[in-house]
């Protein structure tokens, strides 16, 4: 009996439907591992270091979730191992800081920027957003502290350490407060030379660059070696017109004039350094060093008073300045107030010998102990009690004593 019209239609609708569902299941595409299996994937890559392919996932990772850090710090290694470090930089930044791997993010862009990138003048800023969100990072401090010394900006570099002497884990900062004036580093007209490459038209790596020649050039003569002592002067008397070069170029660096002032000081040249502070910018107020060579110009017009005042207001800015005291210890002595001159002429002997030690050291993190105890005691009779407060919190720690020295 002859099925009704409408029950075979239903029929071969059926049939039709079926046989699309086998053709669907031949040509749809396998919608691949999922997020779980992706993340367990890249996992392995990444102990087996296969670089190539923990890329890949991670950039699978990251597609599908986007707001998990972990991908990102697995794509921004994979890229680093292969040496693209720009495309790990962008990795990185797309962890915001308010994540909690935001940190480990950080950290990884400044090591790239200091490192293959060569580019430290980033890195430090990365650092201070960092330190904005975690104060407590020792290592973006460090790393923001050996910058700052390292390129000689030295305003920046007492504000940096003072702000965060209370909490500060980096021990060399104290021996660089200390060193605030005569900054010198074995490597660093090298490092700055390094850094230059990257940045050519950089005023801060050329200047911190010649100072270092300079410095390193005046600390190599020794009169215990005649014939080293003449080549050194050879050579120290070449790089007068370097720097003379610079002070045209850059007219207004602090330390170009502070270098320059100081040579003034040296040689008696009074209308000179008159001259060169004029040229002083702004900045130079928050600067102890010009108000020394302030001092040092009234006192050779015989304004005793108005170079006490200079000097006293140096040692405000910066009272482990021993250099300063030097002189406000002649002038005192000048005015007949022979105690007050030993007072000051003590803090100066205490502080050449604390130059020598620290000079003996292998480097700044290295510094002894007993050394350090002494610097927070000569940072206390200086009046700088914030200096030896948070040092002796800090030899306390270590020691294990409760209270500063």
């Amino acid at each position: 009996m002859p099925l009704p019209a409408v029950k075979r239609l239903q029929l071969l609708v059926a049939a039709a439907l079926l046989g699309l569902a086998g053709v669907a299941g031949w040509w749809l595409p396998n919608r691949g591992p999922t997020l779980d299996q992706i993340r367990e994937q890249a996992e392995a890559a990444l102990m087996d270091r296969d670089w190539a392919k923990l890329a890949e996932l991670s950039h699978q990772w990251t597609a599908r979730m986007p707001q998990e850090a972990t991908g990102w710090l697995y794509q921004a290694e994979a890229l680093q191992q292969q040496g693209q470090y720009a495309e790990a930089v962008a990795c990185l930044q797309k962890i915001p800081d308010t994540d909690p791997r935001a940190t480990q993010a950080r950290l990884g862009e400044i090591d790239l920027q200091f490192g293959p990138m060569n580019r430290p003048r980033v890195g430090a800023e990365v650092c201070e957003r960092l330190l904005k969100v975690n104060p407590a990072s020792p290592a973006a401090r460090q790393r923001l502290t050996f910058f700052l010394a390292m390129t000689l900006q030295r305003t920046r570099l007492i504000r940096e350490i003072r702000s965060s002497l209370d909490r500060a884990e980096v021990r060399e900062a104290y021996v660089y407060l200390f060193l605030a004036d005569v900054l010198h580093f074995s490597n660093g007209a090298e490092l700055n030379g390094q850094w230059l490459q990257g940045e050519p038209d950089s005023e801060l790596y050329e200047v911190a660059q010649a100072m270092f020649i300079a410095e390193a050039l005046d600390a190599s003569i020794s009169m215990d070696d005649r014939e080293a002592a003449q080549l050194a002067q050879l050579a120290t008397a070449k790089k007068g017109p370097l720097l003379d070069k610079l002070l045209k170029k850059y007219p207004h660096n602090v330390e170009l004039l502070a270098y320059q002032l100081k040579q003034c000081l040296l040689t008696g040249k009074v209308d000179r350094a008159v001259e060169l502070l004029a040229q002083a910018p702004a900045e130079a107020e928050q600067d102890n060093r010009f108000w020394r060579y302030k001092g040092w110009v009234h006192a050779q017009w015989d304004e005793a008073q108005a170079a006490e005042d200079e000097y006293r207001q140096a040692l405000k800015l910066h009272p482990l300045d021993w250099s300063t005291r030097h002189l406000l210890a002649d002038l005192l002595q000048q005015q007949g107030r022979p105690a007050e001159a030993k007072a000051q002429r003590d803090l100066v002997n205490r502080a050449n010998a604390l130059r020598r030690v620290i000079q003996g050291a292998r480097n700044a993190r290295e510094m002894p102990t007993e050394a350090l105890q002494q610097l927070a005691h000569y940072a206390r009779d200086c009046g700088d009690t914030q200096f030896a407060a948070a040092l002796g919190k800090q030899l306390a720690r270590f020691s294990g004593r409760k209270g500063a020295p």
